[in-house]
């Protein structure tokens, strides 16, 4: 339990002893996989800096984007996610004018083929 936090557990959530707690229950939570494999790999860059010293300047700006990343791609995906909505948007909106436009076209372009046609016809009948 020395790894375990105390928190306030979520619906349906294990606790350290496998069941299933109400909402809100203050208990032992057991540490997620994303916790252990940040430890896991925490372990591995110290272990390698004993190992090769020199290294130690490229680990540390590793692991500071790794930890970084965490916090930032909430706020990025946050600040993100309503620009690709709106271009996706504006761009559903572009094609269907695009579609309106090309279908309105289409239509005058079999208008005056079938009036080219029907000429066509009638100056071969009369002459």
């Amino acid at each position: 339990m020395a790894n375990d936090a105390k928190r306030r557990i979520a619906p349906g959530e294990k606790t350290t002893d496998g069941v299933s707690k109400e909402e809100g229950e203050i208990r032992h939570v057991a540490p997620s996989d994303d916790h252990k494999s940040l430890m896991s790999s925490a372990v591995l860059i110290g272990a390698m800096a004993l190992l090769e010293p020199e290294l130690l300047v490229g680990m540390a700006i590793g692991a500071g984007i790794v930890l970084a990343s965490g916090i930032t791609s909430s706020i990025i995906g946050d600040l993100v996610r309503p620009v690709v909505k709106t271009t996706v948007k504006t761009g559903y909106a572009v094609a269907t004018m695009a579609r309106e436009m090309v279908a309105e076209a289409t239509e005058e372009v079999q208008d005056a083929v079938a009036e080219a046609r029907a000429e066509h016809e009638a100056g071969q009948t009369a002459g």
